[in-house]
């Protein structure tokens, strides 16, 4: 009898993720499906601090049931028990022993999948562990929820980089867990007892200087790296102990630990280990010159990607439902069918910044009743049958409001008849750099709008876009839609017509054809049937009843 360990991995855990509670609840229901897929005649699941799970067969078929304490080998004493370790860096939690019953042909079945699930068992074990540490010391229950594929490998990778003293970088798009990943990190390693510095890359407070000394034996996470100034990343790359020996007189001094990790300590805790994230590809922006090649050098030895969340559809229902649960709702009254299938299908472009907003939202406003279609079509009605348009560009937001907000929600202004979209505004400011308006953007929003500025006759692409915004095409047609009520493609039009209005007013004999490929239009027609929308009249028209003479276009 053989056992598909990747698919049935999958099947065993992708359901028992929605008992995230507490950890003898996940580990109980993960417990209970493989039951249902493996052929077991008993057993017991002991591990650190928590008890034992007891499996016994009864006439229904079978009971789990936890005890305060106990002894796997009391409840398991079948000689003929699979003895499987739990393991979490290489230091045991806990134990299966699992009484398998025999194939017809009497060959017993195939072992691999009871190893893969005692392995998420440690690594579920460790996850409340850290969630613990957090809320003692962050004051916030930070812990990484659900069990897709790529969590799973988030935590291989965690259980591996916690213990080394090596520069971690994190990269993820906008509204990923990088930060509650940074804090396991540093929870999950010999300096958690030590300092935790975080430092807002975009409006940093302080100097590396200072940074630095107050990480002394800990760590210092440096949030959205990628936003921080030339003159700043070359100031945190001289308080950094050189791994490479790029320099030799770094604050500090210099120590080669036993696993090959400078640490800057005899004792391999001291010094500061770093952390670093980012949402943008600092590989490229440091070959375009746009970002420290000796700090990109030093940050990227030990590395991973927090996945978004339309790449972990399996985790989306366990995030529902913690989210419920944090704001007051409980999730077994208010979780229904329709609410799941919905968050599933949505694409989620803030990611878990996004769904924490709306889940909140539909908690408040639903009363802690069952959350139904109907609800989610009046305070999210984005996520109804697809993404927000993207057209046209004078669009409102779906509830209504110019802002987006919704009557209820904290964020919430009176409902009133939605007024035009100031598209022209932001032509302007795209135009003229205006530094209050911009000011007041989203950072990736900000760059988009300069970079079209100064570019708009180039042939740009949404994904062109994003890599000079540092964010995601997903979340920068988001920005557009959610910020400036308008499409990427719709403001782009405005600001071209809006150039070639100012060249048929500066030059009135130039082909109207040249007037069109320099402000990037390459088809005539196209251009004469985007300045009639936007202007009223054809080019012709409009330079004709210009002031004083007209000339022939």
């Amino acid at each position: 009898m053989t056992v598909s360990v990747c698919g049935t991995l999958d099947e065993i855990l992708h359901p028992a993720s929605a008992d995230f509670r507490s950890l003898p609840d996940l580990i109980g229901g993960l417990m209970d499906r493989l039951a249902d897929r493996a052929p077991l005649r008993g057993g017991a699941l002991w591990l650190q601090d928590m008890g034992t799970l007891v499996l016994a067969q009864d006439q229904a078929g079978g009971r789990l049931c936890w005890t305060a304490d106990g002894d796997p080998n009391d409840a398991a004493a079948d000689p003929e028990a699979v003895v499987v370790p739990i393991t979490y860096a290489d230091t045991p939690v806990g134990e299966m022993r699992l009484v398998l019953d025999h194939a017809p042909d009497g060959v017993a079945p195939e072992a691999p999948i009871l190893h893969d699930v005692a392995r998420q068992c440690g690594y579920l074990a460790k996850r409340y562990e850290v969630r613990r540490w957090a809320e003692r010391r962050f004051g916030r229950p930070l812990m990484m929820v659900g069990m897709s594929r790529a969590l799973r490998e988030l935590d291989a990778f965690l259980e591996q980089a916690a213990h080394s003293a090596l520069p971690v970088l994190l990269s993820g798009e906008f509204g990923t867990e990088k930060a509650p990943f940074a804090a396991a990190i540093h929870g999950c390693g010999p300096r958690r007892d030590g300092p935790f510095v975080q430092v807002n890359g975009a409006d940093p407070a302080g100097t590396p200087a200072d940074w630095f000394a107050r990480a002394a034996g800990g760590t210092l996470f440096l949030s959205g790296v990628d936003e921080m100034t030339p003159a700043l990343q070359g100031q945190i790359v001289q308080h950094m102990p050189s791994q490479l020996g790029q320099w030799l007189d770094a604050p500090g001094g210099w120590t080669h630990s036993a696993n090959g990790a400078g640490n800057g300590a005899a004792n391999g805790i001291g010094g500061t280990r770093v952390i670093a994230s980012t949402t943008a590809d600092l590989r490229r922006l440091a070959e375009e010159g746009r970002f420290s090649r000796p700090l990109l050098a030093e940050l990227d030895f030990l590395c991973a990607t927090v996945p978004p969340l339309r790449d972990r559809p399996a985790d989306i229902e366990p995030l529902v439902l913690a989210a419920l649960e944090r704001h007051g709702g409980r999730a077994d009254e208010t979780r229904t069918d329709e609410l799941i299938a919905l968050c599933k299908a949505h694409s989620w472009p803030e990611n878990l910044f996004e769904l924490e907003r709306v889940i909140a939202r539909l908690a408040v406003m639903t009363g802690g009743r069952p959350i139904r279609h109907g609800d989610v079509r009046r305070h999210a009605p984005w996520m109804v049958g697809g993404a927000m348009p993207a057209e046209p560009e004078s669009a409102v937001h779906p509830n209504g409001h110019p802002n987006g907000h919704l009557v209820g929600h904290p964020e919430a202004a009176p409902l009133s008849p939605p007024a035009p979209a100031p598209a022209d505004h932001w032509v302007h400011c795209a135009l003229t750099r205006e530094q209050a308006a911009l000011a007041r953007l989203h950072g990736g929003l900000r760059k988009a709008l300069v970079f079209l500025g100064e570019r708009f006759a180039d042939p740009i692409t949404l994904d062109a876009l994003s890599r000079q915004a540092h964010v995601s095409p997903s979340h920068l047609s988001y920005l557009f839609r959610t910020e400036l009520q308008t499409s990427f493609k719709g403001l782009l039009g405005r600001i071209r017509i809006h150039k070639a209005r100012e060249i048929l007013a500066a030059d009135r004999r130039l082909p109207i054809t040249e007037v069109a490929m320099n402000v990037g239009y390459g088809d005539l027609s196209h251009f004469e049937k985007s300045f009639r929308r936007i202007v009223g009249q054809s080019p012709r028209e409009y330079r004709r009843n210009l002031p004083g003479t007209a000339a022939r276009g």
